[in-house]
């Protein structure tokens, strides 16, 4: 009894001291007349699609792997419409790499993972059942898993060797019933590997993978440079690429609708898509000619560099259609336009006869709160109305030019039951004073009673990023026009806080390094005179890390327990939250990285690269949410689940949100009461609804106009109401 005594008090204790949060979809986002159908879902930058029927309701969703931050991203098709679904991509396995495509090796029905390993190529095989989601590493050997392998020229097997920068081709290129495998070379001329998968002419059926490498030049071409090809066995010209020296992407599928397969290929150092057409047949290719003027020379694929293709269907009438995206790591040279990186081409043809046709350069990105990469969230009361609107910085926005600006949204809700709208692109005009990479914070940095505008920038006249300010001041302009520097010398993508570490009556300043060091620079002067001085360069023994580049940091009372807490994100997603930490200075304590209830568990979550989270009370509640930045350039938002309720704040979730009148509204409520449906202006046009404490209640909206409505308590309190917005 005691011993139970004891690990129950231990679980108590460790209840006590963890904070929890869920991912909030709930608070509606307007740009341009137009609520955003996604807005909290992180942005997108380098995007790999596939389909899967990942919550087993007979439809295909749509996953997206972004290389950028090796996220997975999850839209459940709900009623042929996309919705972000976090919660799905914890039932993929951790470790996934480089490139990520979903395939059905085994003709049973359900999709499979072929994705990267550091000898290959990696596969797991889906075995889900009975609604639960399972994979199996698909011939794992102790002491650890073997990567998919194929018969060379020799009697024995070899791994299939690929480079992590390319994306292969996995494909029943001969029409013979089973998933065939083309790549390029590993190494040596950059031609095409074809490893056939000889499971049907072995054993009748599609139910394993036998491969053999039968050829090394599959469609006798060779890749010579961008736009430059060799044909029928020729060498590339002279002063031509010759060896396979960058990343490439192929997609094999049938352009002219004669049965065999044609190739569209991309380059790491190229733009353009080229396209192959098979003059041959489906066992032998053969590749005579290359066109760079896909799908046609007025929509033609061209981006500023690395293009690569993927055919699914995504529009929802049952013919593939094509995604093109850039497969890059990271945005060399800011060339890339994140903000319109995935573009959409629609088939208006059939599987086996396509034709395509340019949609859109935002395919999923147009329902995002979206900002290009490194975005970056503030909040303040600018408007005085009593609720706080939403800033966000990011490094790079395309209105005609890459640059940079702060967006202003304004809260046109509560501060209880927050809606943002589109208020102003360029804040302040920042994207004309020569700077890019703006970083916000908003705080009193003189003391004076009036909030400043704090910010890091990188100036494009000498690249050196430095922290900045903006008085506050009490006029109509809020803010003084005169920018003047704090503090120097930060790197570019390296970020700040501003906090009185040593309770000396002065703000002090904490550097998150790209080494992952945070250096902490005590001021021993005071605001007028400066005088930073470097007190410790791995401050709270966070020292150099290859795990944590860039971390980003934010401090406040998280818990409300009267004690400054830490909140480390990096660049590599990761959320650390140490409590309490300024009285463990000198014997720090490990900090919390599960931090997410997901699932009914409490886990760790992918937000992105280059995480910039945010405290900031969004519901009026007694504990602060955290908004999160992102490299992909979105943010997404925390809710703290042991928060509870400040007067006139709501206590009840809905989804979707905005909604279709054909869509069932789902509500769960964290105790039970019944609700009414009111308009703005206070009809009543739904009574009655009961709501079940911890419990998701379906809802019929079908008799709704388009417009805004709350869902509110019949007694008329204010402290569980929640809005919602239907869209036609």
């Amino acid at each position: 009894m005691r011993i139970l005594l004891s690990v129950l008090l231990f679980f108590l204790a460790q209840s006590v001291l963890s904070q929890t949060y869920v991912i909030d979809q709930s608070i509606p986002v307007k740009e341009k007349d137009r609520y955003l159908s996604n807005a909290w879902s992180g942005g997108l930058n380098s995007g790999q699609y596939s389909t899967i029927d990942i919550n087993f309701d007979g439809v295909d969703d749509l996953v997206v792997f972004d290389r950028t931050s090796s996220k997975i991203n999850v839209f459940i098709n709900e009623d042929s419409e996309y919705k972000y679904r976090p919660e799905y991509a914890a039932h993929f396995p951790s470790g996934i790499s480089n490139w990520m495509l979903l395939r059905d090796y085994d003709c049973d029905g359900r999709k499979d993972i072929f994705t990267s390993d550091p000898l290959g190529i990696r596969v797991y095989v889906n075995e889900s059942d009975a609604g639960n989601v399972k994979w199996r590493l698909f011939n794992s050997r102790a002491p650890q898993p073997s990567p998919l392998l194929t018969k060379g020229f020799s009697a024995s097997p070899i791994n299939i060797q690929m480079n992590s920068s390319d994306i292969p081709s996995i494909d029943d290129v001969d029409d013979d019933g089973d998933l065939d495998i083309l790549l390029f070379r590993f190494s040596s001329v950059s031609t095409v590997e074809f490893h056939k998968n000889l499971s049907i002419e072995r054993t009748a059926s599609c139910d394993s993978m036998q491969f053999e490498r039968v050829t090394q030049s599959w469609g006798d071409f060779q890749e010579c440079d961008c736009r430059s090809f060799a044909f029928n066995g020729e060498d590339c010209p002279s002063g031509g690429r010759t060896e396979h020296q960058s990343g490439k992407s192929l997609l094999t599928l049938d352009l002219d609708g004669d049965g065999d397969r044609d190739a569209l290929i991309g380059e790491e150092d190229c733009g353009f898509i080229h396209q192959l057409p098979n003059d041959g047949t489906k066992d032998l290719a053969v590749m005579n000619k290359v066109s760079i003027n896909f799908p046609n020379a007025e929509e033609s694929i061209v981006l500023s560099i690395f293009p690569a293709t993927y055919y699914e269907d995504v529009d929802f009438d049952g013919v593939k259609d094509l995604i093109v995206a850039p497969n890059v790591p990271t945005n060399v040279g800011y060339g890339v336009d994140f903000k319109r990186s995935s573009w959409f081409y629609k088939n208006n043809g059939t599987n086996e006869n396509p034709s395509f046709s340019r949609v859109q350069f935002d395919f999923l990105q147009d329902g995002m709160l979206e900002f290009g990469e490194n975005a970056v969230p503030a909040f303040h009361d600018y408007d005085g109305d009593g609720d706080l609107d939403m800033f966000v910085g990011s490094t790079l926005e395309n209105s005609g030019r890459f640059s940079s600006s702060i967006r202003y949204y304004k809260n046109v809700g509560t501060s209880s039951l927050p809606e943002f709208t589109l208020e102003e692109e360029d804040f302040l005009g920042f994207s004309n004073i020569g700077a890019i990479g703006y970083k916000p914070k908003f705080m009193d940095i003189n003391k004076d009673g009036l909030i400043d505008l704090v910010f890091s920038a990188t100036q494009t006249s000498t690249f050196a990023t430095s922290i900045f300010y903006l008085l506050g001041r009490n006029s109509s302009t809020k803010f003084d026009t005169q920018i003047r520097q704090f503090f120097g010398s930060i790197g570019t993508d390296e970020n700040f806080e501003i906090f009185d570490v040593d309770s000396d009556g002065e703000f002090d300043v904490l550097v998150g390094r790209s080494t992952g060091r945070v250096e902490y620079y005590r001021n021993l002067g005071n605001f007028e005179t400066p005088n930073f001085v470097q007190e410790d360069q791995s401050f709270y023994d966070l020292d150099f890390s290859p795990f944590r580049q860039n971390p980003s940091i934010e401090i406040t009372d998280f818990d409300v327990d009267g004690k400054s807490d830490m909140l480390i994100g990096d660049a590599r997603g990761n959320l650390t939250l140490y409590n309490d930490f300024l009285s463990n200075l000198e014997n720090p304590v490990e900090g919390q990285t599960e931090l997410i209830i997901m699932n009914d568990s409490l886990s760790t979550f992918n937000f992105g690269s280059k995480l910039a989270p945010v405290a900031v009370n969004l519901f009026n509640e007694n504990k602060p949410a955290i908004a999160i930045g992102t490299g992909q350039g979105g943010i997404s938002i925390l809710r703290n689940q042991t928060a509870s309720s400040n007067p006139g704040n709501g206590n009840i979730g809905l989804y979707p949100n905005p909604i279709r009148p054909d869509q069932m509204l789902t509500v769960r409520s964290k105790k039970s009461f019944l609700a009414n449906v009111v308009t703005t202006s206070g009809q009543v046009v739904m009574k009655n609804i009961q709501l079940t404490a911890n419990e998701d209640i379906l809802v019929n909206i079908s008799t709704l106009k388009e417009g805004l409505y709350i869902l509110s308590p019949v007694d008329g309190s204010k402290s569980d109401a929640i809005r919602f917005v239907v869209n036609k």
